[in-house]
């Protein structure tokens, strides 16, 4: 017989496996903040911990804890930071312990997806503690894979039984979840225990009250910048996108929308905030812009682009790159030669003057000579002055008619209280008062005045209308943007034959400077 025992080290042979790793991480989940039973989160940690210290295992990080619904994976935020440090990580765990497989996930095809990531790309086991089953072996993995699927099993066969129970919850005009911005729930299943009550309740709180305003504001044509603005003023901050969406949403109108109703719609069992009148009149504005906000395209070249208008059609410039020669320009889409460039080819050329430097130019006329700047500054000062003291007989009027308005109000409320009129009537009433006492508050809002700072604020001012030029040359160009639209709020018209700025509306405060320094010329 042969004898082929040379070729032995060319053998293709299983190396045998070292378990050296024994560091795991811990995944621990509930899917609502009451649970009790096994799968608390403590009864969890706690057998997780046991079962690790049995094993010979050393748990070195842990994740979870909180109660998230496992319905969808990566919109759980402790879930998603679990997967990305397992990915990211260069010295990677032997294991993540769970209890149980329906608290790693409930989606099924997609969790077991992620499982298979887990374990042939990471090298990172999944370990069910309450079994002791692990995927380090292909029966392990195909016993986990199918503990997935249950679990995904498990959750349908529960919505199947409490999804009409919740369809009929929202069609009785109650809300299911959270509530947006503005409104304070209270009921049964709230998480907060000061709220809890046998009934749901909805009421609109302090941020409300101020977001009924920014309504207010939203129908009278404000843009939302200015509106944030004015609610930061006021203790609300929020960003652009959140007050963009708090426009769309039926709930502040007092309608019900989900998706367990489909395209039906339901009067809600809460105060509106606004009215239906006052909802689709913002609509309609928002409507005219589907971002809500004005889109500019933000370029250094061409900062002006969306101030500037046609002298002859009175649309809008748009700014636009000539690529063969490199150079930027402001045209009008519309007429015929009503064009100009950007900026100044050339010192060479006077007669060719870019629209950013006449511009420049521009902002320059609104130097004050020094020796008046005192004078001016003092003149602001007395204006602001009799604005203060006009201020508290103006109060006292909006008090009176604000005071009549919650006395209609509480009338109403009574009224229905003791049945002398039905709920159609009340809501469409107590509407128009609110709609009332939102516009009286929007009309007479005005940021008080601390007259402490006023020295230091108007020394502010003056500097920045002194040295306006200075400030937007130096500025990027959406910081320019912002200084263009407060000094014109209307745009500028801009002839591109003659090379100069027509008149515009400007800012009050640059008005008052322009007009001081034509009555201080003599």
């Amino acid at each position: 017989m042969e004898d082929l025992s040379r070729y032995k080290k060319f053998a293709k042979s299983t190396p045998v496996s070292k378990e050296t790793n024994k560091n795991v991480w811990l995944y621990t989940r509930v899917s609502s903040s009451n649970q009790k039973d096994n799968y608390s989160l403590e009864c969890q940690d706690e057998e997780a911990s046991l079962f690790a210290k049995q094993k010979g295992y050393i748990i070195t990080e842990r994740f979870g804890n909180k109660s998230e619904s496992a319905s969808s994976d990566f919109t759980r935020k402790e879930f998603t930071e679990l997967i990305t440090r397992v990915k990211k990580s260069k010295i990677k765990p032997y294991g993540i312990l769970v209890y149980v497989m329906s608290r790693f996930s409930r989606t099924g095809g997609n969790a077991i997806a992620i499982a298979s990531e887990l374990i042939d790309r990471t090298g990172v086991h999944l370990i069910e503690v309450s079994s002791g089953i692990d995927t380090s072996t292909d029966d392990g993995k195909l016993e986990i894979y199918n503990k997935l699927l249950e679990a995904k099993k498990q959750n349908s066969d529960r919505l199947k039984h409490t999804i009409p129970g919740m369809k009929k919850l929202v069609k009785s005009g109650k809300n299911l979840g959270s509530v947006p911005l503005g409104y304070d729930i209270y009921g049964p299943r709230v998480k907060d225990f000061e709220r809890r009550a046998l009934e749901q309740r909805i009421i609109i709180n302090d941020d409300g009250k101020k977001l009924q305003l920014a309504w207010n504001w939203k129908s009278q044509g404000m843009p939302d910048y200015q509106i944030l603005e004015k609610l930061r003023n006021l203790g609300l901050k929020m960003k652009k996108q959140t007050l963009s969406a708090i426009w769309r949403r039926p709930f502040y109108s007092g309608v019900q929308t989900n998706k367990l109703l489909g395209v039906e719609f339901v009067r809600g069992n809460w105060d509106a905030m606004v009215s239906d009148e006052l909802f689709w009149k913002v609509q309609s504005i928002i409507n005219q812009n589907h971002q809500g906000y004005t889109v500019s395209i933000e370029n250094d070249e061409r900062p002006l682009t969306g101030l500037l208008y046609c002298p002859k059609c009175s649309k809008k410039l748009t700014g636009y790159r000539n690529n063969k020669k490199n150079l930027h320009y402001y045209k009008c889409q519309t007429c015929k030669n009503v064009s100009i460039n950007a900026s100044t080819p050339s010192k060479k050329f006077p007669n060719h003057t870019g629209a950013n430097d006449l511009f420049v130019e521009g902002l320059m006329q609104f130097s004050l000579k020094p020796e008046l700047e005192k004078l001016y500054t003092l003149q602001v000062n007395k204006i602001v002055t009799c604005f203060k003291n006009s201020e508290s007989n103006e109060d006292a009027v909006y008090k009176k008619q604000l005071t009549e308005l919650m006395k209609k109000k509480e009338a109403l409320e009574e009224q229905f209280a003791f049945g002398v009129i039905d709920k159609e009537m009340y809501l469409k009433h107590k509407g128009k008062v609110e709609g009332n006492i939102s516009s009286l508050q929007a009309k007479y809002e005005v940021p008080e005045i601390d007259t402490s700072n006023i020295k230091m604020n108007l020394n502010k001012a003056t500097d920045f209308v002194q040295n306006i030029n200075k400030y937007w040359g130096s500025a990027n160009v959406s910081t320019k943007k912002r200084i263009q639209n407060l000094m014109f709020p209307r745009g500028l018209v801009l002839s591109s034959e003659k090379r100069q700025y027509l008149t515009s509306k400007i800012n009050a405060l640059f008005e008052l400077k322009q007009e001081f320094m034509s009555l201080s010329e003599d």
